[in-house]
């Protein structure tokens, strides 16, 4: 039995050990704005159910402001001098990227979890290093947190996670006139096998992450006016068939996306895009009214000077703000257009206006910016 001396002296070495190694899950740097565990966890479930799109190099996206890559690494080790395998390490690595809706920045947490190696390999002489790189070669840009891990297998099995990496754009850097900048994040990899005959496993581009900074300030309408976004996300905007007062607005695009020949102009073949082929914004207020002005022709062509009657408007899909409009898409012909325009009730046609404005602001979307249309029962 264990003496009350004894066990004092035990459980203050205990509390001394949980207070100087990190607990496995938990962030190593604490502090303001470094993304929460359940923040993580939730997007790591999430990711767990992309596995395939997350284990491409350039990961998967769930929004424009969540980036997830997901890698069941089995790297196998071989002789310098016979080629020969000699033992492998395993791992699952982890990127999790936060953009942030008002601030230029996103944050990385980077993990190497249940890290192991095969039985004929000394824990000592083992060595993983995972690196991110990118933020050397954008001078418009700084980061903070340790870019580079280098450890046995042991010891990233105890901890599994690196320093959150942030990344920063000053607000007035960037190109004319949204302020944007660009930046590419890469992760890569290196395992050794410390005996002098191994060569090492190198992949230096493992993971890749497409940023966007910008300050478009009141440009981007309905948003705030500045923000971090990643590109490589194509949102979507939801149109309900019903309960959100736009309903002849939804028909008028599910017509023009499934039922072409319902639409006008009348064109054989017309293929309307929006649902898989996306749209692209349009910011020149110029060129926007250069579109409705030829979808109201349209309208009055086919339906008559008298067709705003009983409260209707010339709704049109795509829509004026996109470059796949009426007018711009094509150099001035409407009766070309691969799209549709009708009359429809005037308060749907409005709120349908404000929807796809409160889109783009939520979304950060800025001139030719990419995204889908799809309408819900």
């Amino acid at each position: 039995m264990v003496g009350k001396t004894a066990k004092t002296s035990i459980l203050a070495l205990f509390l001394i050990m949980v207070m100087a190694v990190p607990a496995l899950g938990q962030p190593m740097t604490a502090g303001a704005g470094v993304p929460s565990v359940a923040s993580e966890t939730d997007l790591k479930q999430a990711c767990d159910g992309h596995r395939t799109e997350a284990s491409r190099q350039r990961g998967w996206a769930r929004t424009r402001f969540e980036q997830c890559h997901r890698y069941e690494e089995f790297l196998t080790l071989v002789n310098r001098s016979t080629g020969q395998p000699i033992g492998h390490y395993e791992f699952t690595l982890w990127v999790l990227a936060f953009g942030y809706d008002g601030s230029r920045r996103v944050d990385y947490t980077i993990l190497a979890e249940d890290a192991r190696q095969s039985s004929q390999l000394a824990d000592d002489l083992t060595s993983l290093t995972i690196t991110f790189t990118g933020c050397s070669t954008q001078p418009s840009v700084s980061c903070t947190g340790a870019q580079q891990r280098s450890d046995t297998i042991e010891n990233w099995w105890r901890q599994p996670r690196m320093e959150t990496i942030t990344v920063t754009s000053p607000d007035d850097a960037g190109v004319d006139p949204f302020k944007i900048v660009n930046f590419d994040g890469w992760v890569g990899e290196v395992a050794e096998y410390n005996n002098g005959v191994t060569v090492p496993y190198v992949n230096s581009t493992r993971a890749v992450n497409k940023v966007r900074f910008d300050s478009a300030g009141s440009a981007l309408g309905n948003g705030k006016f500045k923000g971090t976004v990643f590109t490589d996300h194509t949102p979507t905007l939801e149109l309900p068939m019903t309960g959100a007062d736009i309903d002849e607005e939804a028909r008028h695009v599910d017509d023009a996306q499934h039922h072409a020949e319902r639409t006008f102009p009348s064109r054989l073949g017309k293929t309307v895009p929006g649902e898989t082929t996306p749209l692209h914004r349009l910011m020149d207020p110029t060129k926007r009214e250069q579109n409705h002005t030829a979808s109201v022709k349209i309208c009055k062509d086919i339906w008559g000077d008298n067709y705003t009657a009983g409260g209707q408007e010339c709704d049109e899909y795509p829509f004026q703000s996109t470059y796949e409009g009426s007018s711009i898409s094509t150099s001035g012909q409407p009766s070309l257009w691969a799209g549709s325009a009708r009359p429809i009730n005037g308060d749907h046609n409005g709120k349908g206006g404000t929807k796809l404005a409160n889109f783009y602001g939520l979304n950060r979307i800025l001139d030719n910016d990419a995204f889908l249309v799809k309408v819900l029962p």
